[in-house]
């Protein structure tokens, strides 16, 4: 699929990117966004973007991305045993 966004002259150079940098740029602060709302996994983002793992965290922590910290009730569903329905 092919997403086709106008940008002003005056958007670019206020952005202060190379206009041949926008079309990446775009599509990483899509997936990062996707990713601060829960639907990709910051693995995915990595996977999608050619990145490795540090790489990855690099441009979260750039995007000011927090790490998912897990609460005590994540870790009550995670670890719940769930009953034997034999």
């Amino acid at each position: 699929m092919e997403v086709i966004v106008e940008v002003s002259d005056q958007v670019v150079k206020s952005l202060g990117y190379p206009a041949e940098a926008l079309p990446r740029r775009a599509l990483e602060a899509l997936l990062v966004d996707e990713c601060a709302c829960g639907r990709l996994s910051r693995g995915k983002v990595a996977e999608l973007l050619g990145l490795s793992f540090h790489q990855a965290e690099q441009l979260f922590q750039s995007c000011r991305v927090p790490y998912p910290i897990k609460s005590v009730l994540d870790d009550a569903i995670q670890n719940a045993v769930l009953p034997n329905a034999g």
